[in-house]
């Protein structure tokens, strides 16, 4: 009969044993999580083409599927509708930058693009932003004024983004026109700026029709540097706070004064939105939220909605703060970490999406199981991102 083994002499002592199995569990409590949900972190940042092609066939499939305002669970209305608007959106900007990056696969991909695209530009689909502002954002392209920010810019990114990989499409015609009234109504623009709704300015949205007319630019070869080059000087110069260089999150249409804190989720999302059309800003910008408001624990990233001193309430645009944590700023900055080559912000924000996402792949799919269509066409199109080639804008 084998002998019973023995712990060794120090380790049989009850004040001894009970620490050490403490300080143990501890090791493998940090360590393996942080190992764990960091494991596909460094595969997102190389691209691997098998993670990301099995998320984006679960994008295409949501898409393909069809979404509608009742996947979405807030009891506003124009909330459900704009996540809808989101949903087919950056679902179109995922599968585009997939596409570009994995040419092999873009037969599979655009039918899906191209669904999600149909429609964004659908009347059941641009019905929240008609009924904002009592005019219909296309029909009115020539003859109105009004500002749409949010509805013609985050559009014109899609449009854009096509039209580098299909410039002989049937959407070629509304990028040009939508791109026109853009650079249009900039020029007469009260402070510089496009209200997204009536009474309501956005720096952030207006990165969105920035990069959208930079993009067209670069695509196209149209000239809108007369609109362009200075609204970039007042991203950089009149927009951000100056003591940390967050993006004010809402300004006064009347006088053009912050009227609310700058904020990390509004600069997070306008870097990754300007990122599509110019470098340098979208770089500085991603700076300033990181250098603000970036931290981490235990290797899991995450982002302060406010910088240190400053505080305030969540809302939409946030996401409910958590001891001051923003989910949507944490989300958001993945995008411009990888776009600007920042390997170890990119992989500590992905420990996070990945623990709080829950992904689960069946069938050769990949989804998140928490995110539902906007959650997962934002986590791919950010997980995606391009690595920076555009030339700085002076």
């Amino acid at each position: 009969m084998l002998p019973t083994p023995r712990l060794p002499v120090p380790l049989s002592r009850p004040w001894l044993r009970w620490p050490v199995a403490v300080l143990l569990f501890a090791l493998v409590a940090i360590t393996l999580p942080r190992w764990w949900c960091g494991r596909d972190g460094h595969r997102w940042f190389e691209g691997d083409a098998t993670l990301t092609l099995a998320h984006a066939r679960e994008v295409a499939a949501i898409l393909e599927r069809g979404v509608s305002a009742e996947d979405f669970t807030s009891a506003s209305d124009l909330f459900r509708n704009e996540w809808l608007f989101g949903s087919y959106q950056m679902g179109a900007i995922a599968l585009l930058q997939v596409c570009k990056a994995h040419p092999e696969h873009e037969a599979e991909l655009m039918p899906a693009v191209e669904r999600a695209l149909d429609e964004l530009l659908s009347e059941r689909i641009r019905a929240f932003d008609a009924h904002k502002w009592g005019e219909d954002p296309l029909e009115t392209l020539q003859t109105s004024e009004l500002g749409h920010a949010a509805y013609l810019g985050y559009l014109n990114l899609a449009l854009g983004l096509h039209r580098e990989l299909a410039p002989g499409s049937r959407f070629v015609a509304t990028h040009d026109r939508v791109s026109a009234a853009l650079a249009r109504r900039l020029a007469s623009a009260r402070h510089g700026l496009l209200e997204t709704y009536p009474r309501e300015l956005y720096p952030v949205d207006n990165a969105a029709v920035l990069g959208s007319l930079l993009l067209h630019a670069r695509v196209t070869g149209a000239d809108h540097s007369s609109v362009t080059a200075p609204m970039l000087e007042r991203f950089r110069r009149d927009w951000r706070a100056p003591e940390n260089g967050l993006l004010f999150q809402s300004l006064d249409p009347h006088d053009g004064r912050p009227l609310d804190a700058p904020r990390a989720s509004g600069t997070a999302l306008a870097a990754v939105l300007l990122g599509h059309g110019e470098e340098s800003v979208a770089r500085e910008l991603y700076e300033s939220a990181r250098a603000s408001c970036a931290g981490s624990l235990f290797g899991f990233g995450f982002l302060r909605e406010y910088a240190p001193g400053a505080s305030g309430p969540g809302d939409i645009d946030s996401g409910p703060l958590i001891f001051g944590l923003s989910p949507s700023a944490t989300g958001f900055l993945i995008g411009p970490a990888r776009r600007f080559g920042d390997r170890e912000q990119f992989v500590a924000l992905q420990r996070t999406a990945h623990l709080m996402g829950a992904p689960v792949s069946r069938g050769g799919r990949r989804g998140y199981v928490t995110g539902g269509p906007l959650g997962n066409a934002l986590l791919l199109a950010l997980s995606t991102t391009a690595r920076s080639e555009i030339p700085a804008q002076p």
